[in-house]
């Protein structure tokens, strides 16, 4: 079976590269997330999201989500998926 999974590093809070997994972009209020799996290699998965972000020359780049209300936009559509 062919994995087609779009699979990408992040740095996670304490410095540590780990691969994400693609699991969806979608777009909530005209700006658009990515909202993506780590495996935390104890049996466990973290879903997270972040802001995808034009760079200068029009690749995708993922942004922190900082704002509050975009964080509560977000993540009540991950709780959609998950329940």
């Amino acid at each position: 079976m062919e994995d087609n999974n779009q699979k990408f590093q992040v740095e996670i809070e304490t410095g540590e590269i780990m691969e994400a997994e693609l699991l969806s972009v979608v777009e909530i209020d005209g700006k658009e997330y990515a909202v993506y799996s780590l495996d935390n290699r104890n049996g466990t998965v973290d879903i997270l999201a972040s802001y995808v972000i034009k760079d200068q020359e029009g690749y995708d780049q993922l942004e922190d989500i900082n704002n509050p209300l975009d964080k509560e936009k977000i993540s009540n559509f991950i709780q959609g998926l998950v329940v």
